[in-house]
Protein backbone atom coordinates (compact mmCIF):
# COMPACT_ATOMS: atom_id res chain seq x y z
CA UNK A 1 0.00 0.00 0.00
CA UNK A 2 1.31 3.12 0.87
CA UNK A 3 3.47 5.10 3.52
CA UNK A 4 2.30 5.15 7.03
CA UNK A 5 1.47 8.71 8.57
CA UNK A 6 -0.28 7.65 11.34
CA UNK A 7 -0.02 4.65 14.09
CA UNK A 8 -2.65 4.02 16.42
CA UNK A 9 -1.16 1.11 18.85
CA UNK A 10 -2.70 -0.74 21.84
CA UNK A 11 -1.65 -3.35 24.21
CA UNK A 12 -3.68 -7.04 24.50
CA UNK A 13 -3.98 -9.62 26.16
CA UNK A 14 -0.80 -11.55 27.19
CA UNK A 15 1.07 -7.65 26.73
CA UNK A 16 1.09 -8.45 22.63
CA UNK A 17 1.23 -4.73 21.07
CA UNK A 18 -1.13 -4.35 18.27
CA UNK A 19 -1.26 -1.84 15.61
CA UNK A 20 -3.10 -0.23 12.95
CA UNK A 21 -1.62 1.65 10.43
CA UNK A 22 -3.12 5.05 8.46
CA UNK A 23 -1.32 4.63 5.01
CA UNK A 24 -1.43 7.34 2.17
CA UNK A 25 -0.30 6.68 -1.33
CA UNK A 26 1.17 9.70 -2.62
CA UNK A 27 1.64 8.56 -5.68
CA UNK A 28 -2.72 7.88 -7.18
CA UNK A 29 -4.47 10.02 -4.41
CA UNK A 30 -2.31 11.83 -1.94
CA UNK A 31 -5.67 13.23 -0.05
CA UNK A 32 -7.44 9.60 0.42
CA UNK A 33 -6.34 7.87 3.57
CA UNK A 34 -5.89 4.19 4.11
CA UNK A 35 -6.28 1.85 6.97
CA UNK A 36 -4.36 -1.34 7.86
CA UNK A 37 -4.08 -3.88 10.65
CA UNK A 38 0.06 -4.79 10.54
CA UNK A 39 -1.77 -8.07 12.41
CA UNK A 40 -4.27 -9.02 9.88
CA UNK A 41 -5.63 -8.40 6.57
CA UNK A 42 -8.08 -6.03 7.70
CA UNK A 43 -8.45 -3.02 5.52
CA UNK A 44 -12.05 -1.52 5.78
CA UNK A 45 -13.95 0.15 3.10
CA UNK A 46 -13.48 4.10 3.98
CA UNK A 47 -17.21 4.36 2.24
CA UNK A 48 -18.42 5.63 5.63
CA UNK A 49 -19.51 8.04 7.91
CA UNK A 50 -17.23 7.15 10.65
CA UNK A 51 -13.99 9.04 11.66
CA UNK A 52 -10.81 7.09 11.21
CA UNK A 53 -9.40 6.74 14.64
CA UNK A 54 -12.94 5.47 15.72
CA UNK A 55 -12.46 2.78 13.11
CA UNK A 56 -8.88 2.26 14.52
CA UNK A 57 -9.78 1.59 18.26
CA UNK A 58 -12.97 0.01 17.44
CA UNK A 59 -10.88 -2.69 15.21
CA UNK A 60 -7.90 -2.95 17.65
CA UNK A 61 -10.89 -3.50 21.01
CA UNK A 62 -13.52 -5.59 18.94
CA UNK A 63 -10.70 -8.11 16.91
CA UNK A 64 -7.35 -8.25 18.84
CA UNK A 65 -9.08 -7.32 22.59
CA UNK A 66 -6.45 -4.28 22.94
CA UNK A 67 -8.01 -1.90 25.08
CA UNK A 68 -4.86 -0.65 27.65
CA UNK A 69 -2.00 1.63 26.82
CA UNK A 70 -3.63 3.19 23.78
CA UNK A 71 -1.64 5.74 21.85
CA UNK A 72 -1.84 7.42 18.81
CA UNK A 73 1.31 8.51 17.29
CA UNK A 74 2.07 10.59 13.89
CA UNK A 75 4.88 9.28 11.74
CA UNK A 76 7.98 11.50 12.26
CA UNK A 77 9.10 11.84 8.59
CA UNK A 78 5.66 13.00 7.76
CA UNK A 79 5.47 15.47 10.66
CA UNK A 80 8.52 17.32 9.63
CA UNK A 81 7.56 17.39 5.55
CA UNK A 82 4.73 19.03 7.00
CA UNK A 83 6.67 21.29 9.17
CA UNK A 84 8.67 22.42 6.08
CA UNK A 85 6.71 22.24 3.15
CA UNK A 86 3.63 24.52 4.79
CA UNK A 87 5.90 27.38 5.21
CA UNK A 88 7.65 26.82 1.73
CA UNK A 89 4.33 26.64 -0.44
CA UNK A 90 3.23 29.97 1.52
CA UNK A 91 6.40 31.54 0.30
CA UNK A 92 5.59 30.11 -3.11
CA UNK A 93 1.99 31.77 -2.83
CA UNK A 94 3.02 34.59 -1.81
CA UNK A 95 5.42 35.42 -4.65
CA UNK A 96 3.33 34.11 -7.16
CA UNK A 97 0.86 36.38 -6.17
CA UNK A 98 3.28 39.62 -5.97
CA UNK A 99 4.67 38.62 -9.31
CA UNK A 100 1.16 38.05 -11.44
CA UNK A 101 -0.22 41.81 -9.47
CA UNK A 102 2.87 43.38 -11.61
Amino acid sequence: MGAAIRHFTAIGPGGQVFTVNVERDFRYDPSRDLLACAHCDWSPSLLTTQRIDAMAWDHLAGSHDATRGRTDQENESFRRARRVMLPLCAVVSVVLLVFLQS
